[in-house]
């Protein structure tokens, strides 16, 4: 079959137009992602982070080739991810896999890295085998290192790995100071003296910043962008006081994460909490109520009841520990977060700021209360077998948010400190009435409670950018609730509705038959 020239010129030119396209996609990248929150694509924070890389960055993923079922997706995804990372690079960022299974050199070079095979039980041939497998990443740039251990799932991934490259690529990272309440833990042990209450959000805001630990009795170093005080039990010295003070007048920002109630839900317990920071706050125009709120939208803890012989542990709504899910505010701290855990939270009061701008942050739901000094009653019996909804009516109760505007100082009528900055407009304050929900054994293994410390910490730092992708998988779908008599409507329509559908599509088909055999009849007599 012979082809006329028309027909050669035009398979020469598609053939030239597929060659020049794929020199094109070489250096040009484009990535169609119609997810929600285009979580399979890189955000513009990631984008731009490789883009302002000074020098190569090379990215070593060592990964088994085969990975159990459960885990052989982190692999592709990762390789996916790492491809768009070098895409956008402009030729800065490479990387390569590598499976240390069976070469000694590149087992020990993993191990230089901080990369060590995960023990891992998978069934091969009908039985339980304990496979060791890699699957960790490694960062070298200039003569710096920095790894992620595991990748024990790919959600969150693109957070992990644009932090890591924010951090080996910066010349120097912004300060965070933080400061808590420190207590003995065991006597005659020195080593183990130090209060570990907050050390999971300390290990991550120490990933991307250098965090200063500080007793706050000197002055506050002016190149700390934002100062963390959690947890307080005791009143500061003057001297800590005047410092925190100061720090606010020369329009440092402060993020504080402090109860008001100080609660014990072994002895199921509370007292107010006598500290006078919070003396310094209602001079700012910051007030706590002494209170703590209750939410019929609660999480759950177990009582043990007695059931015949047996003891067993049952569990309870238990509405002071309130479950955040709505979120009125667009400031991106919350933006990405669909829900939060609350233990023993108090109330903002917003009614009386003075010269203060407030932004709300987190509020109860519809259905709350409130307990009130002086009777602190926490005693989780109260609320066993009760309609929680019908219980609690009270509207929202404010529990975090922002405050800016023109700040007073304390000390600005004292004397003795003749030299203190008076007043500021720079600077912001946010305020969680809750520090329990960042606790270790607390609240700490809750990823969006973390997530909200972190993108409070970034948004005070001016580091918008690891907001952006921090929670962007992150998502919570509940059910609508529905009436009871619905739900009764709706079991029985499930239960009905498939044997009424048969029947019907049943008399349907054998009126038809009846119909095909009448006329059949009809054309033989």
């Amino acid at each position: 079959m012979k082809l006329n020239k028309e027909t050669s010129i035009g398979i020469v030119i598609f053939i030239a137009i597929i060659i020049f396209v794929n020199l094109v996609s070489v250096s040009v990248f484009k990535r169609f992602d119609f997810s929600k929150g285009n979580i399979y694509s890189l955000s513009e924070a990631s984008k731009e982070a490789v883009k302002n890389l000074e020098d190569r960055l090379v990215i070593k993923a060592y990964f088994s080739k085969n990975l159990p079922g459960e885990y052989a997706d982190s692999r592709r995804f990762a390789k996916d991810i790492l491809s768009e990372y070098q895409a956008y690079s402009k030729g800065k960022l490479r990387f390569e896999f590598i499976d240390p299974a069976d070469e000694e050199e590149l087992k020990k070079e993993a191990q230089k890295h901080q990369i060590f095979p995960a023990s891992m039980r998978v069934v091969e041939n009908d039985k339980f085998v304990v496979r060791k497998i890699y699957m960790g990443l490694v960062f070298l740039y200039r003569d710096k290192s920095e790894s992620i251990p595991l990748i024990k799932n790919t959600q969150g991934l693109e957070y992990d790995v644009t932090k890591k490259i924010k951090k080996i690529a910066s010349i120097g990272l912004k300060k965070i100071a933080f400061y808590s309440t420190e207590k003995q833990q065991m006597q005659g042990y020195p080593q183990q003296q130090k209060d570990t209450k907050f050390s999971t959000v300390r290990q991550n805001i120490s990933e991307s910043y250098e965090l200063i630990k500080t007793d706050l009795k000197k002055a506050i170093d002016s190149g700390v962008e934002t100062l963390v005080i959690a947890g307080l039990e005791d009143s500061l010295s003057n001297e800590q006081l005047y410092n925190v003070d100061q720090y606010k007048m020369s329009g440092g920002n402060i993020l504080f994460l402090q109860d008001r109630i100080n609660t014990d839900m072994r002895t199921q317990r509370a007292t107010v909490m006598n500290t006078n920071i919070f003396d310094l706050l209602n001079h700012y125009g910051i007030h706590i109520k002494e209170n703590l709120v209750t939410d019929a939208e609660c999480g759950q803890v177990n009582v043990q009841q007695k059931r015949g012989m047996f003891n067993m542990m049952t569990p309870v709504s238990y509405p002071f520990f309130p479950l955040i899910h709505k979120f009125t505010s667009d400031n991106p701290i919350v933006k990405n977060i669909e829900q939060m855990q609350l233990v023993y939270a108090s109330e903002i009061d917003t009614t009386n700021t003075k010269d203060l701008i407030f932004e709300e942050l987190l509020s109860t739901s519809g259905n709350s209360g409130s307990v009130n000094k002086p009777r602190l009653n926490i005693n989780v019996q109260t609320y066993m077998n009760k309609n929680l909804k019908s219980m609690l009516i009270d509207p929202p109760k404010v529990i975090a948010g922002i405050f800016s505007g023109t700040f007073k100082s304390y000390f600005a009528s004292d004397n003795t400190h003749f030299e203190a900055i008076k007043q500021t407009d720079m600077g912001k304050i946010l305020y969680v009435a809750d520090s329990d929900f960042i606790k270790e054994g607390i609240g700490s293994q809750i990823q969006s409670n973390l997530d909200f410390v972190l993108n409070s910490v970034d948004y005070l730092a001016s580091e918008g950018s690891l907001i952006e992708i921090r929670s962007r998988q992150t998502e919570y779908k509940p059910l609508k609730e529905i009436s009871s008599g619905m739900k009764k409507a709706v079991r029985w329509l499930n239960i009905l509705f498939p044997s009424l559908l048969l029947i019907i599509i049943g008399i349907f088909r054998y009126r038809k038959e009846l119909q095909q055999r009448k006329i059949i009849g009809e054309l033989y007599e």
